[in-house]
């Protein structure tokens, strides 16, 4: 019974602790890219994906990537403190893969914070007010 009791604690714990994302489907940006060459690294794919307007300045951006294994990588990209009234910041995690010179992105989420007063301030899918 002790050991119901434990594996029910854990299991609550570790989905109410998980993040939600929402899953966007990578097709229409895999035909934008595909015969793209000039595309070097992880971060200049989800750079491009995110495609900042750059007519409203430079972007705070944090973004990392980190090896899955078999080719594949995972790029993670923040905005946060965003000039928006309701939403802070926007996550954005890519799964890709670099086959030769061209990219083939395999999988897209994203979520949001919101800023205080304005909804969830902690990464979720709800849309802040």
């Amino acid at each position: 019974m002790k050991q119901i009791f434990g594996l029910l604690i854990s299991i609550i714990f570790l989905t109410s602790c998980s993040e939600n994302f929402d899953i966007k489907d990578p097709a229409e940006f895999n035909k934008q890219i595909e015969k793209r060459t000039d595309i070097a690294i992880a971060k200049e794919l989800i750079e491009i994906y995110y495609n900042y307007p750059t007519n409203e300045g430079t972007p705070k951006l944090e973004i990392e990537s980190k090896e899955l294994g078999i080719g594949l990588i995972e790029v993670t990209l923040i905005h946060d403190g965003q000039e928006d009234d309701s939403q802070k910041a926007t996550k954005i995690v890519m799964t890709a893969k670099l086959t030769g010179k061209k990219w083939t992105v395999h999988e897209i989420k994203t979520n949001r914070k919101c800023w205080d007063g304005r909804g969830h301030t902690e990464w979720g899918t709800e849309w802040c007010n």
